[in-house]
């Protein structure tokens, strides 16, 4: 009987691993057949006539890469990670109540499932499984400093968090920008899930209308990390830049305003940023492939500014569940 047992125990963890290998092979091309291409170009970056942090308007290239059209659901980040934190459940929801650091850890598992190198490394190891706990909010000041010191290659072909200037450009619609304050449209109702809706939830992915590029939901629904740490824009780092050094602020991008946001919030200019240990029910991510490598790659841009730092002008909060 005990043998019996034991064998019925091996069976049901077999077919349990069957059943996630199948949903995480799903997901897999799934978040492959929707990614949508982005020809490299030069935009103009920022805004001059808002928040003081969105200026000063500069011109600013990026190379091709490809984007996510919608971003990362629930179902999409526990088919890869096992788990879903998400407060507003729902598996065409996007996923939130994942910090910073919680999505660089599903972009290097989503590219090693996906048979790609992936982008990110720390201490040189790109197995997130070997990295050690994610830090939270209470972990310790050294337990985030060395998550804090994960490095990205750019020439990697895995899945990455898109760089502020790649957001901006895409959500404006890439080499087919228009001069819409959101993205796909000048009327934030059309595009985005804001503070506008009544019911205040996060809704499925796609249900609004896309941008020229056929992108979706980057304005509202959710914020969306970005690699980059906030800083003041250098006019000087306008070749792919990858974002401010780490010890001016450290905080993460965040871009795209949320259902918490008033439509101010969700304009594509917009910026915001979050100490990248934080989760927020309206905090989620989407991701993105370098298709085309850059000059050299590292965790940040060359230059430190070192002067006067415009405070984050997103006057709410993230919505923090837990």
């Amino acid at each position: 009987m005990l043998k019996i047992k034991k064998m019925s125990v091996w069976a049901a963890l077999l077919a349990f691993s069957v059943t996630a290998f199948s949903q995480a092979s799903g997901v897999v091309q799934e978040i492959k057949e929707n990614m949508i291409k982005v020809d490299g170009g030069v935009f103009t970056m920022g805004s001059s006539g808002s928040e003081n942090n969105e200026s000063p308007v500069h011109e600013v290239s990026v190379r091709t890469f490809s984007i996510l059209k919608t971003e990362v659901t629930q179902a999409q980040y526990k088919a890869v990670v096992g788990k879903n934190y998400s407060h507003f459940k729902g598996n065409r929801r996007p996923v939130e109540e994942v910090s910073w650091y919680d999505a660089i850890v599903f972009c290097n598992k989503l590219s090693l499932a996906s048979g790609y190198k992936p982008a990110y490394s720390l201490n040189d190891e790109t197995d997130p499984e070997k990295w050690g706990p994610v830090p939270r909010i209470d972990a310790s000041s050294d337990s985030k400093a060395i998550w804090n010191s994960i490095k990205c290659d750019f020439n990697a072909n895995g899945y990455r968090l898109p760089t502020e200037a790649e957001w901006e450009y895409a959500a404006k619609g890439g080499k087919e920008a228009d001069d819409a304050i959101y993205s796909g449209s000048s009327s934030v109702t059309n595009v985005a899930w804001n503070a506008d809706a009544i019911d205040g939830e996060t809704h499925s992915v796609g249900l609004k209308a896309p941008n020229s590029l056929g992108i979706y939901d980057m304005s509202g629904n959710v914020w969306e990390w970005c690699w980059d740490w906030y800083g003041n824009y250098n006019v000087n780092d306008s070749d792919n830049p990858l974002g401010a050094s780490k010890g001016v602020t450290g905080r993460k991008i965040r871009r795209g305003g949320s259902i918490a946001s008033d439509a101010v919030f969700c304009r594509n200019t917009n910026r915001a940023s979050t100490n990248p240990e934080v989760r927020g029910v309206d905090l989620g991510f989407r991701v993105v492939r370098s298709l085309d490598v850059l000059k050299s790659s590292g965790s940040s841009s060359s230059y430190s500014d070192d002067g006067i730092l415009f405070d984050d002008d997103d006057d709410e909060p993230v919505m923090t569940g837990r």
